[in-house]
């Protein structure tokens, strides 16, 4: 029986680049990554999965009986694997009606959960969801902020209860008692060598300084962009109006988000944001 580590992290936080610098690292090629086949297959919440463990079809079941069946769906895809699973979530850390964790605890090495700034995310989640920025921010301040339950049944994925960027980020580190690598997308946009090195140590893995160089160089933004535009991303969202990989920047925000609804964001996720280096002593953005 293998385990679990989650990537987990709110949409368009850096999920993606983690996943890609994991697939790399691993196996240690001599040319990147194909961006399409990475390690670790489909998200958490894909319904293939759970149809193909569960035996019933999730678009018959309500969400309440999906997510009392789901712990039992990564109980079985441990059994199953030899080697560490790495799932890439961005669920928050919920208990369904039963007071079970989505996330069972016995089949979990550990999570790598991804922090970006939401002052930068607005913009990107707005452009994923295919959704005005103002509407981005609400989500990202909605507590009930839920996606992909679709009107007719079922979308390729089950429904995800994210929450709030606050909630969501405070669920996983503070309240599931899971041994957590936090990484910043800041941090690892500055210095990936280290951060992602941190990683690999967090996931039991050789610390190899040159197949970290290697990854970090195979995972750059540019080389992601140019496969994009060569071959596209299937997990690209057919909301989105663009490229998946679009700008990755940090403070991007100033130049995209405007001031009313960057107070907001401000206003709703102050403390967490300044827990995190997102904010001043003042209040102000860093």
């Amino acid at each position: 029986m293998a385990k679990i580590i989650w990537l987990a992290s709110y949409p368009k936080s850096g999920n993606t680049w983690m996943r890609i610098l994991l697939t790399n690292y691993l196996r240690n090629g001599v040319e990147p990554a194909d961006i399409n086949k990475i390690d670790g297959g489909s998200i958490a919440s894909a319904r293939f999965w759970f149809d193909e463990w569960v035996g019933v079809e999730a678009s018959a079941l309500d969400d309440a009986v999906i997510k009392r069946l789901r712990p039992g769906v990564y109980r079985c895809m441990a059994r199953e694997e030899q080697e560490t699973l790495y799932m890439k979530v961005h669920d928050a850390w919920v208990r369904n009606d039963r007071g079970e964790t989505l996330f069972p605890p016995e089949v979990t090495a550990g999570v790598v959960y991804i922090l970006r700034n939401p002052l930068d995310m607005a913009a990107s989640c707005a452009h994923h969801w295919g959704v005005s920025i103002a509407q981005a921010v609400d989500n990202l301040c909605d507590s009930a902020h839920a996606s992909s339950r679709s009107i007719g049944g079922m979308a390729d994925q089950l429904r995800q209860f994210m929450g709030s960027w606050s909630s969501h980020v405070l669920g996983w580190l503070d309240k599931s008692g899971l041994p957590v690598c936090l990484v910043r997308y800041e941090d690892l946009r500055r210095d990936p060598e280290r951060y992602f090195g941190e990683v690999v140590t967090f996931c039991g893995l050789p610390r190899d300084i040159k197949r970290i160089r290697k990854a970090v160089a195979f995972s750059s933004f540019s080389e992601l962009q140019r496969q994009e535009k060569d071959k596209g991303f299937r997990e690209r969202s057919v909301n989105a109006p663009g490229n998946f990989f679009r700008r990755g920047e940090v403070g991007s925000w100033r130049e995209e988000l405007p001031y009313d609804l960057a107070q907001r964001l401000i206003d709703t996720h102050g403390e967490s944001m300044r827990r995190f280096g997102y904010l001043d002593e003042n209040g102000q953005p860093v």
